[in-house]
């Protein structure tokens, strides 16, 4: 193939490749940075799908905030401000006061029937010893201070079992009260006015991000700006999200610029030219443009791991670069690239065929997050392949003279023999110890809650925030599934009783389902049956107390009228969600499933996670979904996986290299990839340092590392200096480039950085020991 073809070819790829993404840049390509979005979904049911994409929707969407001050008016502007700056951006779908639900909206809603309500304690008092303790209650309340503070008339409320029913619909746990329609909450040094807002989007998405943020801060800003007195603390995703990936960015700055530096030191003292350097970016631009497109297509939204783990991947395949060019050190004689390449284009061909199946194996799991891993990982390496063998002999040109200082390097690396017996032995038990010592302490990590890092700044906020409020919903909820709305309802009444339970036990802070507002028609029935034992009867302690109070006669037959009436009424829930209470009920609305009706019942203030987990035992149409447990669930299951996916890559390059070099050569070479892999995590554990699934990705590009090395230094036994020299450069570019990642404070890109670490190291020092040549005996006296 001459040169204008392979330069046609290649640009020809690139072009297509170029204009592809740019396409799905500007309609479908997006980025996230979600960890639980890498992962497969827990579970297929669409109920489930349903009820996590809406509690996504409440409590990953939206935020709430405390803004404070020494008086209400103060703190009533400054929180106005901030909401009408986050009102103007579209990047908001709503911002505003939350309010407590006025006696208005509710009576709007039960109408005649709140004659009917009952809280579950009045249930059980009226059952157990009848209205005889009301009725004396009332007597005294009534002639004293207390009366004032009634909600309801005595004529439409005369035991105050309506109060009750509403008091127990106001948030628990928490010092809210209402002000002007308004939740408010009274500090000893001011008071602070709680407002929710909510994001157009998902808070991970990185695009919205950069739209939220700045008006965010422009809403703080603006509400500061009312007094220097002005406080302002929130609890929510999108800034965590936002900061974390503030802080990954700076993080590819800082080292992503002391990575670059040290690779740059590298080409310009080993090359003594910016073109090889220039040709290596060609490269890795290619890997990345082609896997891009590649995933662009298939996916649409990409992973932020995936394109770190991808990354990591096509950075190694700068090796087979290095090789290319470390070969002019060969010998004296005349080089170019075409030259070079006939000299090792075979035994980089088998390092990328052998990393292609290894890689392969990740398509096999139902996991997008490593699919999009193998799918950028294979169509990178092969674009930074090609371009190697197409477009570098056309654009090498002449190298520049070897620098003195790399080809005495060279001789000295050419020196190095087979260690002696008794060294060789040593170097055996010092790994065979650290095997055992390591082996025994390695601990894996499957905890999907350890892979995020958060500032502390903003965990600290958030925990005031959920101690002045008392509690926070949870990320763990109730899905409560019925064959009808009727039976849905007594399920979650079932349910709520165990909770009850658990509040008055202190391990659960508060709760909110639909039945607390609209009980079932069976329970409706029920109380109105027992009021009218308990309380509407002839005779009953309330008729003695409307006759001590010096009602008329006829004013109890009123009652009993009223009460009869109100028994002819029904709430429902579709007039529940039509009424001015639906905003907050809908929220708890799964609507029709395939198989029934489901809603959610949210929770908040958990102390007791067995205890929260005992609460829908034995109840077949309550699931508890804890997204978080299911996701490290699923975490652990696919780092299993991936132990296998990576022990069948090693049988297919095992296989692969003694079908090319024989059993006898093919298993020595193999030693290099197993032994580095075995090698890294030892001294993880050793170190006591845990290992996560993305350790164990970590441990596939060691295993690159290792089949590049050995077959390398193998393939060219004959030129042993050159090879041994091409393997150590590449080496000190992995650890700059890659090796660094160990310095991040991202938990999975640590893991990756170290694994890489250890691992080129140990890959090294291996493909050396393996492929050195034998000690000659030393000559006779």
């Amino acid at each position: 193939m001459n040169n204008r073809t392979r330069l046609l070819l290649w640009s020809a790829m690139m072009i297509v490749a170029g204009l592809w993404l740019a396409w799905a840049a500007g309609s479908r390509l997006s980025f996230e940075t979600d960890i639980k979005a890498m992962l497969p979904q827990t579970t297929p049911d669409a109920v489930t799908r349903h009820a996590l994409k809406q509690v996504d929707a409440i409590l990953g969407r939206r935020s709430l905030y405390l803004i404070g001050a020494p008086d209400f008016a103060t703190a009533d502007s400054a929180a106005q401000a901030f909401i009408a700056t986050l009102r103007a951006s579209p990047a908001y779908a709503d911002a505003r006061f939350t309010h407590a639900p006025s006696h208005a909206e509710f009576a709007q809603l039960y109408g005649d029937a709140q004659r009917l309500l009952l809280t579950d304690r009045d249930r059980h008092q009226l059952e157990q010893r009848g209205a005889q303790a009301y009725a004396d209650a009332e007597w005294q309340r009534l002639y004293s201070p207390e009366v004032l503070t009634r909600t309801q008339a005595f004529a439409s409320d005369p035991l105050q079992l309506y109060g009750h029913y509403l008091a127990q619909l106001a948030p628990a746990g928490g010092a809210l009260t209402a002000r002007d329609g308004k939740f408010v909450l009274e500090r000893d040094d001011g008071i602070d006015l709680l407002v929710s807002v909510t994001l157009a989007d998902s808070p991970y998405r990185l695009d919205l991000q950069k739209e939220a943020i700045p008006p965010l801060r422009s809403a703080i800003d603006a509400a500061r700006a009312v007094s220097p007195s002005v406080t302002l603390i929130g609890s929510g995703v999108l800034r965590r999200a936002a900061a974390t990936s503030e802080r990954i960015r700076l993080e590819i700055i800082v080292i992503g610029g002391l990575s670059l530096t040290g690779v740059l030191l590298v080409f310009m003292f080993c090359f003594r030219s910016p073109r090889p350097l220039l040709l290596v970016l060609l490269s890795l631009s290619a890997a990345m443009l082609v896997s891009l497109a590649t995933v662009a297509t298939v996916y649409g939204r990409i992973h932020i791991v995936a394109l770190v783990f991808e990354a990591c991947v096509v950075g190694l395949a700068t090796d087979y670069s290095i090789l290319l060019f470390s070969d002019r050190y060969r010998d004296a004689q005349p080089w170019n690239g075409r030259l070079g390449l006939r000299r090792i284009g075979r035994s980089i061909g088998v390092a990328m065929a052998s990393m292609l199946l290894a890689y392969a194996s990740f398509l096999v799991p139902a996991s997008a997050g490593l699919r999009q891993m193998a799918l950028l990982s294979i169509s990178g390496l092969v674009a930074a392949y090609l371009t190697v063998v197409l477009i570098y002999p056309v654009l090498l040109g002449t190298p520049a003279p070897a620098a003195p200082a790399i080809a005495a390097w060279r001789d000295r690396l050419g020196r190095l023999r087979a260690p002696r017996r008794p060294t060789l032995a040593l170097l055996f038990a010092a790994g065979g110890i650290l095997l055992i010592v390591g082996g025994q302490r390695l601990r894996f990590i499957d905890d999907v809650r350890a892979l995020r890092t958060e500032p502390p700044a903003l965990l600290s906020e958030e925990s005031l925030v959920r101690e002045r409020l008392g509690t926070v919903t949870d990320t763990r909820f109730f899905l409560v599934e019925g064959r009808d709305i009727e039976a849905l309802l007594q399920n979650e009444e079932t349910l709520r009783g165990r909770l009850d339970v658990l509040l008055q036990r202190h391990v659960l802070g508060d709760y909110r389902a639909l039945s607390q507002f609209v009980p079932s028609a069976q329970r409706q029935r029920d109380d109105a049956a027992l009021l009218a034992k308990t309380v509407y009867a002839d005779g009953s302690p309330l008729a003695t107390l409307q006759a001590r109070l010096g009602f008329p006669a006829q004013a109890f037959a009123q009652q009993q009228a009223a009460f009869e009436a109100a028994r002819a009424t029904h709430i429902d829930l579709a007039t529940a969600l039509n009424s001015p209470l639906g905003p907050r009920l809908r929220d708890l609305w799964l609507g029709k499933t395939g198989h029934g009706v489901a809603s959610l019942v949210l929770i908040g203030g958990v102390a007791d996670d067995g205890a929260l987990s005992s609460a829908a035992a034995g109840l077949p149409d309550v699931r508890l979904i804890d997204r978080d447990a299911d996701a490290s669930q699923v975490l652990q299951h696919y780092r299993h996986l991936a132990l296998f996916g990576l022990g069948g890559a090693l049988l297919l390059i095992a296989l692969l290299l003694t079908m090319r070099y024989g059993m006898g050569a093919g298993l020595r070479l193999m030693a290099v990839p197993f032994g580095s892999g075995l090698l890294t995590l030892a001294t993880l554990g050793a170190f006591d340092v845990p290992a996560t699934l993305f350790t164990v990705l970590a441990l596939m590009l060691v295993v690159g590392l290792g089949v590049d090395n050995a077959v390398f230094l193998y393939e060219n036994r004959d030129a042993r200096p050159m090879a041994l020299l091409a393997t150590s450069i590449a080496a000190l570019v992995s650890l700059f480039g890659f090796g660094l990642l160990s310095a991040s404070a991202t938990p999975f890109v640590h893991s990756l950085g170290l694994g890489v670490l250890l691992g080129t190291l140990y890959s090294w020092l291996l493909a050396v020991l393996v492929t050195a040549a034998p000690r000659q005996p030393s000559p006779a006296p």
